[in-house]
């Protein structure tokens, strides 16, 4: 599928940027001398980020043995690479203008499918736990972006969706000229993020990742399939939607065929997600 991902990005209104804290915290981390001074100065400088940061560091989600009560003894702590995860978890919820209910959906779709990608990706290995976590992050940044970008329309296709009992991809097209996926490959592109976090955001449904067009077709299909999975459960479970689809059949899901995973795996990471969500529900929602 060859998408021109600048004449997406050009289509979009009002394109929101790159969090600043999260763009130079990435910035520092790409270097492989990073100054770790330098870089807690960077989170400090976002009082609302380095609160978020702290407050999921001491999560049971990411076990830490101790109390972390500092930016400095986070970042000695977690690792570079769940740092990076949570540095943009939090900068993610900071891109919306407003916050009513149809925001707070949003995250808590975004978390909650961060949080089962990460699960499924320990439990089966199917792909690095926190690339999962950014990857089932991103997968619906197209919403958020047409919900920055065009508040109102955003909002009367989301009760276009209810009103009509359709999931609100259904009637995209209705009001936008590309779907969110293509909308968040594009501005993922924009953003400098890996080609693995693009091409699962753009086929986290169809899961069309071929091997003649992407090198490393086979790993990225099953990070695609890591978050297809852990989209699923989010719908099952209710968790970024105002009702639950109590009677989904996971198991049928194109994700979890594509990983080869039986009924009853399935219906076990089903129930881990929804423990450990609801364990964790007010450091990464509240």
């Amino acid at each position: 599928m060859n998408t021109d991902f600048q004449t997406v990005v050009r289509s979009v209104r009002d394109l929101p940027p790159m969090p600043a804290v999260a763009n130079k915290v990435l910035e520092l981390l790409g270097d492989p001398n990073v100054n770790y001074s330098k870089l807690g100065e960077a989170i400090s400088s976002d009082p609302a980020v380095s609160a978020r940061l702290l407050k999921v560091a001491n999560s049971a989600f990411y076990s830490m043995k101790r109390q972390i009560k500092t930016i400095d003894h986070a970042i000695a702590i977690v690792g570079e690479k769940t740092l990076r995860s949570l540095v943009l978890a939090a900068s993610l919820e900071g891109i919306s203008k407003s916050y009513g209910l149809l925001e707070k959906l949003l995250w808590e779709d975004a978390m909650g499918c961060a949080i089962g990608s990460r699960i499924i990706a320990r439990k089966f290995s199917s792909a690095d736990p926190e690339e999962a976590f950014l990857a089932g992050l991103f997968r619906h940044l197209g919403k958020i972006v047409m919900n920055y970008s065009e508040p109102d329309k955003y909002r009367a296709l989301v009760e276009a969706a209810y009103t009509e009992e359709m999931s609100p991809s259904e009637v995209e097209a209705r009001f936008f000229p590309y779907a969110h996926e293509v909308v968040g490959a594009a501005v993922l592109h924009k953003w400098n993020f890996n080609r693995s976090l693009v091409m699962t955001a753009l086929h986290h449904k169809d899961l069309a990742i071929s091997p003649d067009e992407e090198e490393d077709a086979e790993q990225m299909l099953r990070l695609a399939a890591t978050v297809n999975l852990a989209g699923f459960v989010c719908m099952k479970l209710g968790i970024g939607r105002r009702q639950p689809l109590e009677d989904l059949d996971v198991a049928q899901c194109p994700g979890a065929i594509a990983l080869n995973l039986t009924a009853e795996q399935v219906e076990g990471v089903l129930e881990e997600i929804d423990e450990v969500f609801n364990e964790n529900r007010e450091f990464f929602i509240g």
